[in-house]
């Protein structure tokens, strides 16, 4: 904001300046306007010892009057000047706000030309390899063709690239031979694998076979990865050969016959590469049919998981209901006022659970004298389920002990009789809130 701030004033006092060299009357006029009104401000009243003692002549309405009108004119002015001022400062701060469009965009563009010149010199790098290729590939068909001039070379030369395309296509046999062994075996060991079932209650033999698959998935996509790379390498030595072949051919004219041998090899090598290809097509089949089964595999281990966590959960409730039965005595669902009471409630563990939180924090609040809240509480607890009886006369019990609340224990002690019949605590008090009050004994006068 400051720098802002600094920015509009430094504009304002160049273009001021400019102003005032454009129009040096106006400047002096304004500079004269401005020492009159200097000098017609009235000075500092005095004191009365001084105005007694100084003479001098009071000055005329007239003149007053004038200068009032010259100083009200000049107020107007600056009024307008401000505005003129206020205006130019708007413009000043869309102007800047403009400029900070425009470096914003500047910006990215410098970030984009500077990732185009990195792009560009990538590229300029990969032409300036391809043209040592190219100068490469150049000197050697210059080679090639003088041997075919002398003609009993060439074929020779031929034999030579066509056996060497034979050890490449050997090469990639051998690999995919060696890929489709290491498929073999990764189908074995998910054969294996399926037989999980009949383990699912050895976890740490389950957890080391989960492992063996994830190392085997992985050194599958490393495979993969490998054979796609030697895949696109043959694909351009086949292109950059096919183009050689092209070039060679406009030259070689003369010895048709040892081009039709040369089509023949070449013939013999396009079957065996579509048998390559017919290979890779089976094995990209049974690498789906293993991903599917590992799919299922997943899908089975998923469910497992889900058991084992529906056991432990369970096995978790189990482990809290009994500590919780073993810390209590031992009670009468009709005729217990204690907490687990609620244990013999047909509800499930978690509801239980939240029901004898609810009744001890309200017995807490019981216990301290607070009755008004533990009243409120055995009421939200009661309402929290149907089944609750024990809430209901606890609350019950606390309405009686509050004033002007006995009709309103009756009615809970009522609603506990609802749920349970045979509940005694909630019997007795039902016959101690409906006997008759007894009357208070008078106090004797002496």
């Amino acid at each position: 904001m400051f720098r802002k701030t600094a920015l509009i004033v430094l504009m304002l006092m160049m273009f001021c300046a400019v102003s005032h060299a454009d129009e040096p009357q106006a400047a002096l006029t304004e500079s004269a306007d401005v020492i009159e009104v200097k000098a017609e401000v009235p000075e500092a009243p005095k004191s009365e010892s001084e105005s007694e003692s100084e003479s001098e002549p009071e000055p005329e309405q007239d003149e007053l009057a004038a200068r009032e009108a010259a100083l009200s004119e000049r107020e107007e002015e600056l009024e307008v000047l401000g505005d003129s001022l206020a205006a130019r400062e708007l413009e000043l701060v869309k102007k800047e706000r403009e400029f900070a469009a425009r470096s914003a965009a500047l910006t990215s563009k410098i970030r984009e030309a500077s990732g185009t010149s990195a792009v560009l010199l990538g590229r300029e790098t990969q032409i300036n390899k391809r043209e040592m290729d190219l100068m490469a590939r150049e000197a050697e068909l210059a080679r090639r063709e003088m041997a075919f001039a002398q003609g009993s070379q060439k074929f020779a030369e031929a034999a030579g690239i066509i056996a060497g395309r034979e050890a490449d296509i050997a090469k990639r046999e051998a690999a995919l031979a060696e890929r489709e062994s290491e498929i073999n075996a990764k189908t074995s060991a998910k054969e294996a694998a399926d037989q999980i079932t009949a383990r699912e209650a050895e976890l740490v033999k389950r957890e080391a076979a989960l492992t063996e698959r994830e190392a085997t998935g992985a050194r599958l996509q490393e495979l993969e990865a490998n054979l796609t790379l030697r895949e696109n390498a043959l694909k351009s030595r086949e292109e950059s050969l096919t183009a050689r072949e092209n070039a060679v051919s406009e030259n070689e004219q003369k010895l048709s016959s040892q081009n039709s041998e040369i089509k023949e090899s070449e013939s013999e090598i396009a079957k065996k590469e579509s048998e390559l290809a017919a290979r890779e097509s089976e094995l990209e089949a049974r690498n789906k049919q293993l991903d599917e089964k590992t799919a299922a595999l997943a899908g089975r281990e998923s469910d497992l998981a889900k058991r084992e966590g529906e056991t432990a959960r369970k096995t978790i409730e189990v482990n809290e209901l009994e500590a919780l039965i073993k810390e209590l005595p031992a009670f009468d669902p009709n005729n217990s006022t204690e907490a687990a009471m609620i244990l013999t409630y047909n509800i499930p563990a978690e509801k239980r659970r939240e029901l004898i939180a609810m009744q001890r924090a309200a017995y807490q609040k019981y216990s301290s004298n607070r009755i008004t809240q533990a009243f409120e509480d055995y009421v939200k607890a009661a309402e929290a389920d149907p089944a609750n009886y024990l809430a209901a006369y606890w609350a019950g019990l606390a309405a009686e002990r509050l004033r002007n609340h006995r009709d309103e224990a009756l009615a809970w002690a009522n609603k506990a009789l609802e749920i349970n019949p045979n509940y005694k605590p909630a019997q007795e008090l039902k016959q101690r809130l409906e006997a008759p009050a007894r009357p208070a004994r008078r106090r004797g006068t002496r």
